[in-house]
């Protein structure tokens, strides 16, 4: 059985699930009206201006709006005008899914490429230069820090990347 939905409803259910329901709400109504400034969208949602500006922000940076500049020649300033993307939600997922596994990979390197100590009392994790720095002893309590087995950790790093990996959305 499959689900078919439309793009207006992955969009916007991403957005929520992403961002949050300000998101959604900001989604919703670029839909419904096509290209609108941050001022319209903040007066349309009755949302504070920063508020809405920071989510947007946050959309683009999601890769799920974007947006065209163009210049106020009277004050100067830029105005931007925000639309919902282009893109296929297929795609806006896989590109998400590519920043989450180059992530997890960096992650993944830096538990492989060094080693780690831990603070018997308090759990303050550091890696081996900072505990040169703190002469092997934790910075929060004073209690001597000792070496910390991460193989689970990279163990469980290395499981979540190959099954990202394995994801074909747009097939």
């Amino acid at each position: 059985m499959s689900i078919s939905l439309d793009r207006r409803t992955v969009l916007v259910e991403l957005s929520r699930l992403v961002h949050g329901e300000d998101a959604a709400r900001i989604v919703k109504l670029l839909l419904e009206e096509g290209e609108m400034t941050d001022e319209q969208i903040a007066k349309a949602l009755d949302m504070q201006i920063n508020h809405v500006r920071r989510t947007l922000h946050r959309l683009f940076d999601s890769d799920l709006v974007r947006y065209r500049r163009t210049r106020d020649e009277k004050i100067g300033w830029y105005i931007y005008f925000w639309r919902v993307t282009d893109e296929p939600p297929e795609m806006v997922i896989e590109q998400r899914l590519r920043r989450v596994v180059a992530k997890l990979t960096e992650l993944l390197e830096n538990e492989q490429g060094t080693g780690f100590f831990i603070c018997p009392r308090c759990g303050e994790k550091q890696n081996y230069d900072q505990a040169i720095v703190n002469m092997f002893q934790c910075p929060k309590c004073g209690e001597m820090l000792e070496e910390y087995d991460n193989s689970e950790t990279v163990e469980f790093l290395e499981g979540i990347i190959s099954r990202l990996k394995r994801i074909r959305l747009s097939s």
